[in-house]
């Protein structure tokens, strides 16, 4: 199994196969760099909350990042948004917000490694 092929804890190759057969390398590209942009600010959402005492803000977050981190096939990230949301537990928030921080830069190598950016002719 190739890393293009399957997916580990960190991302789902397959996940981000299925943008590109959908949309094209393009699709695929543009949605990848969005979310990599979108994905800091939604943990510095997070923060804020949590500073402010707004669980609620803090899991509204995490349930709106999860979705994102799914369709992009960022695994990490989504499993411990899905840890935040749940109303079964009080997680650690300020702790799982710093595993968001750390699960994210993992994405992003794990990233370069799979889908490599291919240079414009």
């Amino acid at each position: 199994m190739t890393i293009a092929t399957a997916h580990d804890d960190i991302g789902d190759a397959d996940a981000l196969k299925r943008l590109e057969r959908f949309g094209g390398l393009k699709l695929r590209e543009e949605l990848t760099t969005l979310f990599l942009q979108e994905a800091p600010e939604r943990i510095a959402s997070g923060r804020a909350a949590l500073a402010a005492g707004d669980v609620a803000g803090i899991r509204a977050m995490a349930h709106a990042l999860k979705s994102s981190a799914g369709q992009m096939g960022a695994l990490r990230v989504q499993a411990i948004c899905e840890r935040i949301e749940s109303p079964d537990h009080s997680p650690d928030f300020a702790g799982a917000l710093s595993d968001l921080d750390e699960a994210l830069s993992s994405y992003r190598s794990w990233l370069t490694t799979a889908f490599p950016r291919q240079e414009s002719p």
